[in-house]
C-alpha cells in the first residue's frame, strides 16, 4: 500500500512539474497556423522542395540575401540543374538553414553557402523565437536540429505559445509587411521578379548595417560548424562550396580598402574546408543595382550576382563557357531634401550634413540637454533631418523622444541611444510603403516604444530582429 500511495505521489508530483510543459506544447500544436501568410512562413514550402527536386541540385543556402538574390530558373536553364533557393531570413541564424539542409542533401549535389557577410550570420546566432515562428506548418523539422538548439527551441516554446494564443483568440494574423510576406515568392521560390526595380533607400545604402569585411566578424565556432557540415555533406556524396552575397558598395564606406578585402575572402579560403568560389571583388556592386538593404539586389542586381555565381559553378564543374549578359544599372531614384522654413524644435539639437545633403542630428545644445521631453525637428536651415546619430542625446536629460506623423527622420543609426537617459520613445510615423522606410536602432533594449496601432514595422520584417532586444511596445491612437 505505500508503495502505491509513493507511486500516486510521484505521478502527481510529475504531472505538477510537466503540465506546463504538456499545456505550452499543446497550446503550440493545436492553435490554428497564423504564419501561414508570413514572410519566414514559406520555410516549409522551401525545406519540401529541397526533399522533392529529384537528381543532382544545386543548392544555395544563407539568408535573405538568398531569397531576394537568386532567379533559380535562370541559373538552371544555364547549367543544366535543378536549384532549390533555400535562404530566407538572417534572423533565423545561419545554422539553423544548415541544419534543416542536412538531410535533404544527396549524392551529386552542389551546395552553395552565402550567407550575408556580417556578424550575426558569421556567428552560432540562433533564435528560437523566429525558428519557430517559421516551422509553425510543419514541426517536422524540429527533429532535423541539434540537441542544444532543440532544447533552445523548447525554451521558446511558452512564449511561442502565448503569441499564437494571442492571436487566436483576437482571430488575428501577423501584420504583412508590404514585400516581406508568402505572397512575395514564386514557384522556384525565390522572391518574384518586378517586384523590386529599384533602390528604394533614401541614402542608396542603409547607414544603420555598414558593411565591414574582416576576420574579426568571423566565430571561429561558425567555422568548425561550417567545417563539420561539409564533412556531413560529403559523407552524403555532395560537395559544398563558400560563395559571396552581392554587397551594396556604399555601406562599405567612402575609401574602399580591397586590400582588405581580399585579405578577409583569403582568410575565409584557408578557414573553411570547402573552397571559395568566385572573386569577391566582382560582388561588390553599384549601388543602383539594390533595392532596400545593402545585401538585397533588386531585380538588375539579381541577374548579375547570379552570372557571377553561374560563371564560377561552370568553371569548378566543368561545364564550359556560358555567354552571360550584365544588365545595365537602372537609374537611380532622385530624392529632394530640402526644407522650408525652421522647425522650432531644431534649436535643441547639433547637426552634421549627410553625403546627399540633409541633416543628421549629432548631440544636444545646452539648451537640449535640460529638456526633458524632446520632438525630432522636421528640418534646419534649410536641410531635412534625416537621422540621428550615435550618443547624440548623451549627457542630455530628455526620457520621452516624440517623432511625429509628418517626421522627415528615416534612421536611427546604431548607438544612437548610447549614455541617454530616454525611456519612452512616441514615433506616431506609420510604416506604409518600401519607399518610405524607417530603419530601426539595433540598440532599442530598455525602451518602451510607442507607435500607431496600425504600424506594420514594428512587428513585421523590417523590426523583428530588433524586437528580440527586448524594447517594450505599446500600441497608441493617432
Amino acid at each position: 500500500m505505500k508503495i502505491v500511495k509513493n507511486c500516486l505521489l510521484t505521478l502527481l508530483v510529475l504531472l505538477i512539474v510537466l503540465s506546463p510543459v504538456i499545456l505550452t506544447l499543446g497550446t503550440v500544436l493545436l492553435t490554428p497556423k497564423v504564419y501561414s501568410d508570413s514572410y519566414v512562413g514559406v520555410l516549409d514550402e522551401k525545406y519540401e522542395r529541397l526533399h522533392s527536386v529529384e537528381g543532382e541540385k544545386i543548392v544555395v543556402i544563407g539568408g535573405s540575401s538568398v531569397a531576394f538574390g537568386l532567379d533559380s530558373e535562370y541559373i538552371e536553364n544555364a547549367l543544366g540543374m535543378p536549384v532549390v533557393n533555400f535562404g530566407l531570413y538572417g534572423a533565423l541564424g545561419t545554422v539553423s538553414m544548415l541544419e534543416l539542409s542536412l538531410s535533404g542533401i544527396s549524392e551529386g549535389d552542389t551546395v552553395i553557402l552565402a550567407p550575408e557577410l556580417d556578424r550575426q550570420m558569421l556567428s552560432e546566432f540562433f533564435s528560437a523565437r523566429e525558428v519557430l515562428r517559421a516551422i509553425d506548418d510543419d514541426y517536422s523539422m524540429l527533429f532535423d536540429f541539434s540537441v542544444d538548439h532543440k532544447l533552445s527551441l523548447l525554451g521558446g516554446a511558452y512564449a511561442h505559445a502565448a503569441e499564437k494564443l494571442g492571436y487566436a483568440v483576437t482571430d488575428t494574423r501577423p501584420p504583412i509587411s508590404g514585400i516581406y510576406s508568402a505572397e512575395s515568392f514564386n514557384s522556384y521560390l525565390d522572391i518574384a521578379s518586378g517586384l523590386r526595380r529599384k533602390n528604394v533607400m533614401s541614402l542608396y545604402y542603409d547607414p544603420t548595417t555598414e558593411v565591414t569585411l574582416d576576420k574579426s566578424i568571423v566565430d571561429g565556432e561558425f567555422i568548425k560548424t561550417v567545417n563539420s557540415y561539409v564533412s556531413d555533406c560529403r559523407e552524403r556524396g555532395a560537395e559544398v562550396y563558400f560563395s559571396f552575397c552581392p554587397i551594396n558598395r556604399l555601406a562599405l564606406g567612402e575609401n574602399i580598402d580591397y586590400a582588405e578585402i581580399y585579405e578577409f575572402s583569403d582568410y575565409l579560403d584557408s578557414m573553411l574546408d570547402c573552397e571559395v568560389l568566385g572573386d569577391i571583388g566582382s560582388y561588390i556592386l553599384d549601388e543602383a543595382y539594390f533595392y532596400d538593404t545593402n545585401f538585397h539586389p533588386n531585380d538588375f542586381g539579381v541577374i548579375v550576382r547570379c552570372n557571377r555565381l553561374i560563371e564560377s559553378l561552370s568553371e569548378e564543374l566543368e561545364l564550359g563557357y556560358i555567354e552571360l549578359y550584365d544588365p545595365p544599372a537602372p537609374e537611380l531614384p532622385k530624392y529632394d531634401y530640402s526644407y522650408e522654413g525652421e522647425d522650432e524644435n531644431s534649436r535643441y539639437f547639433t547637426y552634421s550634413v549627410e553625403n546627399n545633403g540633409c541633416l543628421r542630428i549629432t548631440g544636444l545644445t545646452d539648451e537640449g540637454k535640460q529638456q526633458s521631453e524632446l520632438t525630432v525637428p522636421l528640418g534646419h536651415e534649410g536641410r531635412k533631418v534625416f537621422s540621428i546619430g550615435y550618443g547624440a542625446f548623451s549627457g542630455g536629460s530628455v526620457t520621452k523622444l516624440t517623432v511625429t506623423e509628418d517626421t522627415n527622420l528615416r534612421n536611427f543609426l546604431g548607438g544612437a541611444f548610447d549614455g541617454s537617459r530616454i525611456e519612452d520613445l512616441y514615433i506616431y510615423y506609420d510604416y506604409t510603403d518600401d519607399e518610405n522606410k524607417l530603419f530601426p536602432a539595433p540598440d532599442f533594449g530598455g525602451l518602451t516604444i510607442h507607435v500607431p496601432e496600425s504600424c506594420a514595422f514594428i512587428s513585421g520584417y523590417d523590426w523583428s530582429a530588433g524586437s528580440t532586444g527586448g524594447f517594450d511596445v505599446v500600441r497608441i491612437k493617432k
